[in-house]
């Protein structure tokens, strides 16, 4: 309905504004109603598209997979997880192994033991490894070898070295004279090393 018409009949301008007013009340809510309703139909079909796209593509996919053997997947998958967590757990334990060997080596050298190979030899070293306090029960076994009567021949004071020293003509001293040295010379045939002042 338009004013134009409205004159064409005849009306003046204030029955046109009524009848256009009472025509707008009625008329614009069921106008809005019908956009809205216009919109969520548009907005469905465009769902309806997407779902349609995808339940091809979903079929396309499934075609590729159709001679696929499901189980045999599955064997192969659980076969790698296996082999993931195997090598994670290896991981695990070299480096614990590696922590290990670093700690009693430590031990050794701080309890003055003289061959660390024949000290380990003498350790339960699996017991040690699984223990939780490895330190504490590390230092109280090696305390245990040191005391013992068969074995603390291998815990002992590092030998004092023997400091030589020289005169500016190249001359060589020793400030103590050595035993087994004398011993070696005498077993070689050669004469005992005479001191030079």
């Amino acid at each position: 309905m338009k004013r134009e018409d409205l004159e064409a009949l005849g009306l003046s301008k204030e029955q046109i504004d009524k009848v256009l007013d009472m025509h707008h009340a009625e008329f614009d809510p069921v106008k809005k109603d019908l956009e809205t309703a216009q919109n969520d139909l548009k907005n469905e079909k465009e769902k309806v598209s997407t779902h349609e796209a995808t339940i091809t593509g979903l079929k396309k996919d499934l075609e590729e997979f159709k001679d696929a053997d499901v189980n045999n997947m599955k064997q192969k998958i659980e076969t790698l997880e296996k082999d993931i967590k195997t090598k994670e757990e290896n991981y695990q334990k070299e480096i614990a192994d590696r922590d290990f060997n670093e700690l009693l080596k430590e031990s050794i050298t701080a309890s003055k033991g003289v061959n660390a190979k024949a000290i380990t030899a003498l350790l339960d070293v699996d017991t040690l490894k699984a223990s939780k306090n490895q330190k504490e029960d590390i230092t109280a076994a090696l305390k245990a070898l040191s005391e013992a009567e068969d074995s603390k021949m291998l815990f002992r004071e590092p030998e004092a070295k023997q400091v030589e020293t020289g005169n500016f003509i190249g001359q060589v001293r020793k400030t103590e004279s050595s035993t087994d040295d004398a011993v070696l010379r005498a077993a070689m045939g050669l004469p005992p090393v005479q001191e030079q002042k």
